[in-house]
């Protein structure tokens, strides 16, 4: 690694070696900044894994050592939400180095109302962490309460994850869900996607603070989230949060907004102002700027 005036670590994992040697070397700040928690995540894939007790213990102790070494070498840790905080602190981060910057994004001045066409969209990637097939089984309980509901989830699958997205695409034909549910690939305009729908879903079982909902608030679309990392926070009073895995209570909720429209609208414009308030991409980096500006005046100073 070549000198510098600060090192910028963004996950608590693999990327820290490199800047833990530079550290020891230089004496260098080192800045990291965490979208999601990676020993959660690390948990969650050692769960699911297929390996042997023993490889799937010694894969999540590894993760942890990696997150705790770079919690210990980071002068700063800036989450992006309070959710990756707490973990965060309970993991030994000293609270005092810890400075949550959320996400922000260019919202657009206004809004259009939803078209009222019954359809439930998706922008992410197809990954376990998804839980795309939870969405699937969602989507067969919304059908026989709502039979026109539609369901489309845009995004391909993660590089490696490729047969994670064929068990989703077997899941589909099992389960017999037809055209109301489409895998529906890139896309170049998701915030077009996001118009076009009467609904936002993220069936998630693990995210930091996803961009695809703050998206969905900034064009007055509601948003049905499973409760992880800091989607209560930012979903407060302008969405519904339902248990990750709880197929009943997320499709009770999707349910819900597609039978009440004016309740959905509600909620939507309740997430348009929340953007306009408090997630603006102007508020994101000067929050970034501000800490970047403090480690490397202190490195100059030094």
């Amino acid at each position: 690694t070549p000198q510098t005036d600060l090192l910028h670590v963004t996950a608590a994992g693999w990327a820290v070696i490199p800047a833990l040697v530079h550290k020891h070397l230089f004496g260098t700040d080192m800045l990291l900044t965490e979208h999601g928690v990676y020993v959660r995540e690390a948990y969650l894939a050692a769960a699911r894994s297929p390996s042997s007790q023993g490889e799937r213990f010694l894969s999540s102790r590894l993760a942890r050592g990696l997150s705790r070494a770079a919690y210990k070498a980071a002068d700063r840790v800036a989450p992006v939400t309070e959710a990756n905080a707490a973990w965060e602190r309970g993991l030994g981060v000293d609270p005092q180095k810890i400075r949550v910057i959320q996400n922000g994004i260019d919202a657009p001045p206004s809004y259009t109302n939803p078209p009222g066409n019954m359809k439930v969209v998706s922008v992410g990637r197809i990954d376990p962490l998804k839980d795309v097939q939870t969405m699937l089984r969602v989507a067969v309980e919304v059908g026989r309460r709502v039979p026109e509901a539609r369901f489309e989830y845009w995004g391909p699958p993660t590089k490696g994850q490729e047969t994670y997205a064929r068990a989703c695409e077997e899941l589909a034909r099992q389960l017999g869900v037809g055209e109301r549910f489409s895998f529906m690939g890139r896309t170049s305009d998701p915030n077009g996607v996001v118009r076009d729908a009467d609904l936002v879903l993220m069936t998630s079982i693990s995210e930091g603070l996803p961009m695809s909902i703050l998206e969905a608030m900034a064009q007055a679309r509601p948003v049905v989230a499973t409760g992880v990392g800091g989607v209560p926070e930012v979903l407060r009073g302008c969405g519904i949060v339902s248990p990750p895995g709880d197929v009943h209570a997320i499709a009770t909720a999707v349910a819900t907004l597609l039978r009440d429209p004016q309740l959905a609208a509600r909620l939507g414009r309740r997430g348009f102002e929340r953007v306009h308030r408090s997630s603006s991409r102007t508020a994101c980096l000067g929050g970034y700027r501000d800490l970047l500006g403090e480690l490397t005046s202190a490195a100059v100073m030094a």
